[in-house]
């Protein structure tokens, strides 16, 4: 038997670092499966959808731009990453959606949940340039002014 922790396991860090991108999918994907979602009073569906899709999007893209820290890429490619990787499971939220009874699937949706990744993806950047508590997170390569 070995000493080591799980800590020490590269795959074992690896996938605990998507651990929460994976648990906001599992939330987007629950919400997706209702029929309806709340509508707080004195807002129209519209406004709820687009601020709705924003949001947890942008939370979505930095979780994945999180998890991809741990694999040792240039900081540009894991902004590409992460952007394309959240645009994917906005385009498969939208197919599963189309599913579920009373809900149907928008291009618009798409396009907003891009822009909310998109969005969030340059907050952290932009927060990284701000503060070291960010910066410590990312693990660039040494050649990173190369991207």
């Amino acid at each position: 038997m070995s000493s080591r922790s799980g800590n020490d396991i590269p795959w074992v860090r690896r996938t605990a670092r998507f651990g929460p991108a994976v648990a906001w999918m599992g939330l987007i994907f629950a919400l997706s499966s209702r029929g309806t979602v709340p509508n707080p009073p004195g807002w129209s569906p519209q406004v709820v959808s687009i601020v709705g899709h924003f949001g947890v999007y942008a939370v979505l893209a930095g979780l994945l731009w999180w998890g991809l820290g741990e694999l040792e890429i240039m900081n540009r490619r894991r902004f590409v990453l992460a952007l394309i990787l959240a645009v994917l499971y906005g385009v498969s939220d939208e197919w599963h959606q189309s599913f579920v009874p009373g809900r149907r699937p928008d291009v618009i949706d798409v396009i907003v949940d891009a822009f909310g990744a998109a969005c969030g993806l340059l907050a952290i950047e932009l927060a990284s340039r701000r503060g070291p508590w960010l910066a410590a997170s990312s693990r660039a390569t040494p050649n990173e002014g190369n991207t």
